[in-house]
């Protein structure tokens, strides 16, 4: 009876509170963070690639790099609250930011739009480094 009683009391507790073996560590909202960030990523690349229709705006690049650092640094400060142990949430956002952040430096530098050669070899690798951000958020997904 007492077996019974010890058996019972593990099988609830073990229910109650979830067991390691059983959960993932997938973060949904982290994986939207990651897919948000590439959108919005991918659309200042377009924005901000030249054409005859898009004149160069220095001050559309001023507020939109203000609005990207913003999305970067919540999405940092939700990876640095989720990540236990390995920190590679918080440091796959970190890297993504500095890549975002050099490319508006880059386009403040240069006061112009990105020629249309260069956006788009650059878009393969940015899309590359969201990839890997986005499967290795993947890869957590226990099955």
């Amino acid at each position: 009876m007492k077996l019974k009683i010890n058996y019972l009391a593990v099988v609830v507790l073990i229910f109650l509170t979830g067991c390691g073996l059983f959960t993932s560590h997938y973060d949904a909202t982290r994986h939207e963070n990651f897919t948000k960030l590439q959108a919005f990523h991918v659309k200042f690349i377009h924005d901000f690639t030249a054409s005859k229709s898009k004149p160069w705006d220095a001050k559309k690049l001023l507020s939109v790099c203000d609005s990207g650092d913003l999305k970067f640094r919540e999405a940092l400060v939700y990876a640095q609250s989720k990540d236990n142990k390995d920190n590679t949430g918080a440091r796959a956002v970190a890297i993504l930011k500095e890549q975002f952040e050099a490319d508006c430096n880059l386009a403040k530098k240069r006061n112009k739009n990105f020629s249309k050669a260069w956006a788009g070899e650059h878009l393969e690798q940015i899309l590359k480094n969201y990839s890997y951000a986005i499967a290795g958020e993947l890869s957590r997904v226990k099955k």
